[in-house]
């Protein structure tokens, strides 16, 4: 038999970490939306970069961003939050994948990512996580790391990997294939090429490595956006499980609690009438 004021002390904990989940839940729901009407992408650059690369032909030219010949780079941006529901497992698992096929180097972004990596056994360069603040100048770090690796003949493909919020309530793992540019570029929605001779003062090579430069810089600022949003809805959604869990435990205390009230009053009352009878047997007498 439970001690019932210990009983209802267990209520009444778990009522109140109910209700700080639920307010926890309500402002990571409140962020969320509040980054969501912040983040302001733009199509536009994406489509003017690829109109400009539509006058190369890039299958015939020689360069370090076209061969794809090389051991593979990844970058996996992970969160330092927690209660995400093993959302930084499913990045770093991806991210491990990408990196066995041709093993050069994995960048981890986040501290969280690089201890899920360190499990994997698996060699791996650590990036600070992703802030509000610093989201810009960690972009433009990982991207020149980066890229003078490709430039520098040491990297041969690229790849980013990071969550993405498909919905509130739906994250998956996006997988970006950077190096060789081909890829992403083909990936795009044709756009009109500029028509007759194009003359460029600089090199076909130079005008190339400067649009990756600025489309990997800009890619990976909102991937970093995407994945703080995605970092905000899981968090809400693994608190709205952890509510429901906490809410039906807390069920079953309240039945487990009025049901052994009931058997204290019920032995009470039992105990009162066999002491009225055994009374009242004893007056008779």
């Amino acid at each position: 038999m439970a001690n019932l004021p210990q009983l209802k002390q267990e209520i009444r904990f778990t009522g109140q970490l109910g209700s700080l989940l639920n307010i926890i839940k309500a402002i990571a729901a409140q962020q969320f939306q509040v980054l969501e009407r912040s983040l302001r992408f733009n199509p536009a650059f994406f489509e003017a970069v690829q109109a400009i690369a539509a006058t190369f032909d890039l299958d015939r030219l020689s360069h370090p961003l076209t061969s794809g010949v090389g051991p593979a780079g990844v970058i996996a941006v992970t969160s330092d939050a927690g209660l995400l529901g093993g959302l930084n497992q499913q990045v770093i698992l991806a991210a491990v994948r990408e990196y066995r096929k041709a093993p050069g180097e994995l960048m981890i972004i986040g501290k969280r990512g690089a201890r899920y990596a360190a499990e994997q056994r698996v060699s791996f360069r650590e990036f600070p996580g992703v802030q509000d603040e610093t989201r810009r100048g960690l972009a433009e770090q990982v991207r020149d790391y980066t890229l003078n690796l490709v430039l520098g003949g040491r990297l041969g493909m690229l790849t980013i990997v990071h969550p993405y919020a498909s919905s509130f309530t739906v994250q998956r793992v996006e997988v970006v294939h950077v190096v060789p540019c081909q890829r992403w570029l083909k990936a795009q929605p044709a756009v009109r090429g500029v028509r007759g001779r194009l003359l460029m003062e600089s090199s076909t090579a130079s005008v190339l490595e400067y649009l990756v430069w600025i489309w990997l810089g800009q890619k990976l600022f909102e991937a970093f956006g995407m994945s703080r949003l995605a970092e905000l809805a899981a968090r809400a959604v693994h608190l709205e499980m952890s509510s429901q869990e906490l809410q039906r435990r807390k069920n079953k205390q309240m039945r487990r609690y009025f049901r052994e009230r009931h058997e204290v009053i019920d032995r009470g009352m039992r105990e009162l009438f066999a002491a009225k009878a055994l009374y009242a047997n004893e007056a008779e007498r």
